[in-house]
């Protein structure tokens, strides 16, 4: 194998709480607001189990093929040529992940904190952290997780409690004010956005320790990455409205500036923005390992680390040209990100699965 580090389970379940709040943490109330307006907490709350659902099918497929990743189980179920185009549509989803995860921490930085900094340097020092991390191996990055992933619930945790007393009720009505379609896409964005960008977890589970609970574990996980963005979603609406959330990209960030409880505890948004970046920080690792770890693997390479730098260095550059600023990202790149989520997070999941089926179904036929 390409990879000899080994993660456990409770390892890999941090990483998926990761991978699924990930860059969702600042963005996914504004994007979903977009979609289902007033009632986008209802379809937040009504995702989790979906979400769930949908990995429990990665989970299916992975545990299908063991000791097989997304590369190797495409080419079996498909053909080596037809799995192999698939392999290439996912390895270029990866490494155009983690080019914009990085670009959003540049966005991010230079317009909200460091107003006065070059986005290249930002860009440029974040690309240095992750290669730093994949580096590492996965085992190491698996088992900072468990060191960070505390940090950011007590971060969200907080920020939550902290905005209570300015909750209005009255920012949830009208109910259902919406027609079916925009529920149903606000639904769709629920699942796809946090759950469908986690399936590098198909990467990693050939990796793992296949204890009888991993399965169970990682749903679990999931079910909590979604009903962490779903508290954002619901005391964002609570607290500033559907059209405030709606129109602001960065809205718990909004939130965190709002708190102020006796003039004394006020003013922490810097720690909001630590765990946005953490998350996000451990998503972009994630896409970047999985990119070099399915290239080596796609190309029968010996070892995939002599691919980190080339990598970094093209996630660099294509962080600076992915798009000319953040409202480029926002009106053009985020309406149609959706389509292409629910590509690789549903349909080629669930192509394989049921192709998967139907070949099983005719062996046991013929036998």
């Amino acid at each position: 194998m390409l990879e000899h580090g080994r993660l456990g389970t409770r390892q890999l379940a941090t990483l998926t709480i990761m991978m699924v709040v990930g860059d969702m943490m600042m963005i996914f109330p504004s994007v979903i607001t977009s979609y289902a307006k007033q009632d986008a907490w209802m379809c937040a709350l009504i995702g989790i189990p979906l979400g769930m659902g949908l990995m429990a099918m990665f989970l299916k497929l992975g545990n299908a093929y063991p000791n097989q990743n997304l590369i190797s189980i495409s080419r079996s179920i498909l053909g080596y040529w037809p799995g192999t185009l698939v392999s290439i549509f996912y390895l270029y989803f990866f490494i155009i992940g983690a080019a914009t995860h990085t670009r959003e921490v540049g966005d991010f930085m230079t317009t909200q904190i460091f107003q006065t900094t070059p986005i290249r340097v930002v860009i440029l020092l974040f690309t240095i952290a992750i290669v730093w991390a994949v580096l590492h191996g996965i085992e190491t990055l698996g088992r900072t997780s468990e060191i960070l992933l505390p940090l950011v619930i007590v971060f969200i945790v907080v920020l939550v409690v902290s905005l209570l007393p300015q909750v209005d009720v009255e920012n949830l009505k009208p109910y259902k004010e919406n027609s079916y379609v925009s529920l149903a896409q606000g639904i769709l964005v629920s699942i796809i956005y946090p759950i469908g960008e986690a399936v590098p977890i198909l990467m990693l589970l050939p990796y793992t320790i296949n204890n009888p609970h991993r399965n169970k574990d990682i749903i679990l996980a999931a079910g909590i990455g979604s009903l962490i963005l779903s508290s954002l979603v619901t005391i964002s609406m609570l607290v500033l409205g559907a059209f405030l959330t709606q129109h602001n990209i960065y809205a718990s960030f909004t939130l965190s500036q709002k708190i102020n409880i006796g003039d004394f505890f006020q003013r922490i948004e810097a720690f909001m923005a630590s765990a946005w970046l953490i998350s996000t920080y451990f998503k972009a690792s994630i896409y970047l390992y999985i990119f070099v770890l399915g290239t080596a693997e796609l190309f029968n390479m010996k070892q995939y680390r002599r691919l980190i730098l080339p990598t970094g260095l093209l996630i660099f550059g294509l962080s600076n040209v992915i798009a000319p600023g953040i409202t480029y990202i926002i009106i053009t790149i985020v309406p149609y990100w959706v389509d292409w989520d629910t590509t690789i997070g549903i349909i080629f999941p669930g192509m394989l699965l049921t192709i998967h089926w139907i070949k099983s179904h005719s062996l046991r036929k013929q036998t």
